[in-house]
């Protein structure tokens, strides 16, 4: 964290400007310290400020995104069958391209391991604030530490620790659907955005895969042993499965469903992100699946206008 950064943040408790102590900084960044208001206080521990005090409902999350940290960065798919994938579902979802991204702030609500940083960087972002409510954020900054223009903070997307009005565009891709009121999430969105500035989320589509009775089945499942066994069992289905099912779809699609109704994965070009998505569709504590219109009606309540569907029905709004 950069002390250039503490005038975006507020205290999430009593929304008050936050008071800084430095315990160590290296060359303007501070390492170790805290951030406090009158009631709360907040530790920077690796250079990021941390808003939450464990992982809570995320923790799968982190485990995930610090196993597969780079899976999905598009250097790490030149050649690969997934090759500009993440570009191509970057820009379809929320329409943002080098002139809109040119110099602006953006917040990216959710970030990972920060594969869509990357491309805001890439597009000319000249700021991206990164919040995430797991350890998936350490990985984020480890995967951009030798990147400047990025700000790390570990926070709940229901209740972000930032000013009103400061970013040009926001977006949320694949992750409020994974949280206890998605509403709230683009309620947030809507306040940390300046007038005139956009958001774009994309959430499970209602009778999705993700929404199927199997999937989510095996979901509680093994939400129900996490306490015992933690990321152990479902790691195994998504290794065995998440292959499998990979190799016999590749023979053919009609006998791999049988094994998929039962056992269901997600199958993809390529076998790692196959397991991957695998063992995300079967381990949130969260998982929710909405329609076009729910979503819509979510930006209405918002105080968003100009709402319009994007590319996989997702939608986008100007504040």
């Amino acid at each position: 964290m950069r002390y250039e950064y503490l005038k975006f943040l507020k205290c999430p408790v009593t929304g008050e400007d936050l008071e800084l102590e430095v315990y160590k900084e290296n060359d303007g960044e501070i390492l170790s310290g805290k951030l406090f208001s009158s009631q709360a206080e907040f530790q920077i521990t690796n250079g990021i400020p941390r808003f939450v005090k464990d992982e809570g409902y995320s923790d799968n999350f982190g485990w995930q995104w610090n196993r597969w940290a780079r899976v999905q960065f598009e250097d790490e798919n030149v050649g690969r069958p997934m090759a500009g994938h993440t570009t191509k579902m970057f820009q379809a979802i929320t329409e943002l391209t080098s002139e809109k991204l040119k110099d602006k702030t953006i917040l990216d609500i959710g970030c990972g391991p920060g594969r869509f940083i990357d491309i805001s960087r890439n597009l000319g972002a000249k700021l991206v604030i990164a919040v995430d409510y797991s350890s998936a954020i350490d990985a984020a900054k480890d995967n951009f530490k030798d990147t400047t223009g990025i700000f790390f903070v570990q926070g709940d997307a229901l209740n972000l620790p930032f000013k009103k009005e400061l970013f040009d565009f926001a977006y949320s891709i694949g992750v409020l659907h994974h949280t206890p009121s998605p509403i709230k999430g683009v309620q947030e969105a809507s306040r940390v955005l300046r007038q005139g500035g956009e958001f774009a989320i994309s959430v499970y589509k209602k009778g999705g895969y993700y929404d199927f009775i199997t999937v989510q089945m095996w979901r509680k499942i093994f939400k129900g042993v996490w306490p015992l066994f933690g990321h152990r069992l479902p790691y195994l289905y998504a290794q065995f499965f998440g292959r499998i099912n990979y190799y016999i779809r590749r023979i053919s699609r009609l006998l791999s469903l049988p094994i998929r109704f039962v056992f269901p994965s997600v199958t993809l070009p390529d076998v790692r992100w196959s397991v991957l998505d695998t063992f995300d569709s079967v381990t949130p504590s969260y998982q929710s699946a909405h329609t076009v219109y729910e979503v819509y009606s979510w930006f209405k309540e918002s105080g968003f206008s100009e709402m319009r569907v994007a590319a996989w029905e997702n939608i986008i709004g100007r504040k």
